[in-house]
């Protein structure tokens, strides 16, 4: 049976020098093309090597506290994400699988040492490691994550291939496409000199050429070559001058074109080697820039090492610069030595010596010297390697048992990251000043009520500075501010607001008339042509104007708002503005005081003559109205049995008007009554007649059937 091969397996040196040189020309998506170059590999496990291995940014250094803290809390809140938990921790996920079981196995060898173990006297069990060691035959499941395995000095002839075919391909810059198309190039061009050659010789024998360019096809042998003919050609006719020499220099004019186009296309040592040149320079260039950028990524590579080194070594201890001076030391020293003495003087049997506490101790006691250490017990990274194992090896709740118990000292999950610890050196004068306080007198141990928490945030506001100055908008800002956005009215404000404007409208209308219409007072039925002034002969000529614009003012009230049953047609004077005819009375008015004449003031303004006008309207108002009551009583004496009689026949009318419209619809409904019993009597007439025909139909059948019957019975008898 043939042996069978599985690509995989440890990596070599060349196989990484391969893979990076493919990746620099193919790129990281093209694994394929890739792996293709490496015999003993897969797309998946190259790109896998890069991944995990080969690139850059792939920390190769020693895993630290915090990290271990940030993989164990990120593995207890996404167990078995380790492509999630990898970016934020800044490791590859192998390296996270395996950092994750190294402290597994750790925190387990720490519990198996610190247990009773049941094994003999001088019997030991495995070791994780041992067990986890790779035994003879044994593949590595992860070689992508290991270092490269040197070469060896005399390679195989399967490696010395591989390594001479990566070299021929990864040289090659111009794929079989480019190559193809010069073949192609240089086999048009060697054709077309060949072609020219061949026309050149012919004419130095004396035979002109034409270049046909149509096709041998017969259907389309007549059609138009635009690229050789001019097509709908129409040469002109021969005029009255000679053109031979436009025809000699058109000819020595085209014999020029087609030197210049054959010389062009004829190849050149020159410029073959000028290409050569500009080709290898470009090569040259390439090398240079891929050198730069690899000498440039090692170092890179080589300072992050030396940082990494550097941040690994103890730093020289640099310590500050002392706070308190020779001389203040000298005053503590002098008032130290004081309270002594002052203690010492004072101590005596007497009952007031315990009115005095003793503060050396105190002093002495108050402040830390040195910087608080990490507690000695467990540290958080075993205490969270311990947790996950208890939480692995915990059985479902459905099997009865009891949970492993956690940690007390573990902390609830609160964020993505484990809570950080910082250790402060004490600083004596950042720290609180010790207290004097022996009897108690200063409690510190009772809090601030609320209502000083707060008196003491108000005390700690700034003082208020009264340098404020009013500033008055101006006019025009108030003018642009009080303007309002316009917004669409309602239809019924818009409605009601035209009728107010309607009838306000009216009502102005109605207080230009003159004042003897808005009044209703009696007008003449006659009007006269013109009126002659009674007055003064010094003003006839004033009151003849004021006569006339009297008379012309009557004909347009009388046009205008005609009597009853009385229809009058004149000119119509047009109604004065209300400004004007404020400003007329105005002036009047004023004229009336500037005059200070009494021809202006009315005759009946005298109080004793209105009162006797009044009187003697009041008399004759009374003196009407007992006339008019003494003739409605004589009309309706006279009157009284006709409206009687009026009021009889009114209801009688109304009552005969009423019997009338009943009388009139019960006949339109009998009339329809009668015409829908007119339809339908003779529909059932019809359809009794129909019956009628049936039965007789069906009795003269039977009639039929039984005399047959009969005779049948009787021819059976005989």
């Amino acid at each position: 049976m043939a042996p069978t091969y599985v690509k995989g397996g440890v990596w070599t040196n060349v196989e990484d020098e391969i893979l990076r040189a493919a990746i620099s020309k193919y790129g990281l998506n093209q694994w394929a093309r890739v792996s293709s170059l490496l015999v003993r590999k897969t797309a998946k496990q190259a790109k896998a090597r890069w991944s995990e291995w080969l690139d850059p940014s792939v920390k190769k250094i020693e895993w630290s506290q915090e990290e271990d803290e940030k993989l164990l809390h990120l593995a207890k809140i996404m167990p078995t994400q380790w492509r999630s938990i990898a970016p934020i921790v800044g490791r590859t996920a192998t390296q996270c699988i395996e950092r994750y079981q190294k402290l597994l196995d750790d925190a387990e060898r720490g519990e198996s040492s610190s247990d009773l173990n049941l094994t003999g006297v001088d019997v030991a069990g495995p070791s994780v490691d041992s067990v986890r060691k790779f035994r003879p035959g044994d593949i590595d499941p992860t070689p992508e994550s290991k270092p490269a395995r040197p070469d060896e000095v005399d390679m195989d002839e399967d490696e010395k291939e591989m390594l001479a075919e990566a070299r021929a391909r990864l040289a090659n810059t111009q794929g079989k496409k480019a190559k193809r198309k010069d073949r192609e190039r240089l086999l048009n061009e060697s054709k077309r000199l060949a072609f020219l050659q061949k026309r050149r010789q012919l004419k130095q024998a004396g035979i002109v050429t034409k270049i046909n360019t149509r096709p041998k096809n017969k259907s389309t042998a007549f059609s138009i070559d635009y690229n050789a003919d001019v097509p709908f050609e129409h040469k002109p006719a021969i005029g009255f001058y000679d053109t031979s020499e436009e025809k000699a220099e058109n000819e020595r004019q085209k014999e020029q074109y087609d030197r210049l186009i054959a010389s062009k296309g004829v190849p050149q040592s020159g410029r073959d080697d000028k290409e050569k040149k500009e080709r290898n320079d470009k090569k040259r260039e390439r090398n240079e820039a891929s050198e730069a950028q690899a000498a440039a990524a090692r170092a890179e590579k080589l300072h992050q090492l030396s940082q990494a080194d550097q941040v690994a070594k103890r730093r020289k201890l640099m310590l500050p610069q002392p706070q308190v001076g020779v001389n203040e030391l000298e005053q503590i020293i002098k008032h130290t030595r004081r309270g002594d003495e002052m203690k010492n003087y004072n101590d005596t049997e007497d009952g007031d010596s315990g009115l005095i506490g003793d503060y050396s101790a105190a002093e002495n006691t108050a402040l830390p010297l040195r910087t608080p250490s990490v507690a000695s017990g467990e540290s958080s990274v075993q205490l969270a390697s311990k947790e996950l194992i208890n939480l692995t090896k915990q059985q479902s709740s459905l099997l009865g048992e009891v949970n492993v118990p956690l940690n007390g000292q573990s902390k609830p999950i609160e964020t993505a990251l484990p809570p950080s610890k910082t250790y402060q050196t004490p600083n004596v004068l950042l720290s609180q000043t010790p207290r004097r306080d022996f009897f108690g007198v200063n409690d510190i141990g009772v809090e601030a009520t609320p209502r000083d928490v707060i008196r003491r945030k108000f005390l700690s506001l700034p003082k208020p500075k009264n340098d404020f100055e009013i500033v008055l908008p101006k006019q025009d800002d108030l003018a642009i501010e009080d303007e309002a956005p316009e917004i669409a009215e309602d239809a019924n404000e818009r409605d009601k607001r035209i009728a107010a404007e309607r009838e306000a409208e009216y009502q102005r209308q109605l207080n230009r008339r003159s004042k003897s219409i808005q009044k209703d007072l009696p007008r003449p039925a006659v009007i006269p042509q013109t009126l002659s002034p009674s007055g003064p002969t010094e003003y006839g000529a004033n009151l003849k104007i004021i006569l006339d614009e009297a008379v012309q003012l009557l004909r347009s009230d009388n046009t205008k708002y005609p009597s009853e049953n009385r229809v009058i047609s004149g000119p119509i004077l047009e109604d004065i503005d209300d400004d004007l005819k404020d400003s007329i009375e105005a002036l009047f008015l004023k004229e009336a005081e500037k005059s200070g004449s009494k021809s202006f003031v009315n005759v009946a303004e005298d109080p004793c003559e209105l009162d006797l006008g009044k009187s003697t309207v009041t008399d004759s108002l009374s003196k009407l109205a007992e006339k008019l009551n003494k003739q409605e009583q004589k009309l309706a004496i006279v009157l009284g049995g006709y409206i009687k009689r009026q009021s009889l026949l009114k209801v009688k009318c109304t009552e005969a008007q009423e019997a009338l419209i009943s009388a009139a619809v019960e006949s339109a409904t009998f009339a329809t009554l009668r015409d829908m019993e007119a339809i339908g009597a003779s529909n059932r007439i019809a359809t009794l007649q129909e019956e009628v025909n049936f039965l007789t139909d069906a009795e003269r059948a039977a009639q039929a059937k039984y005399r047959y019957l009969v005779d049948v019975r009787n021819e059976l008898l005989l």
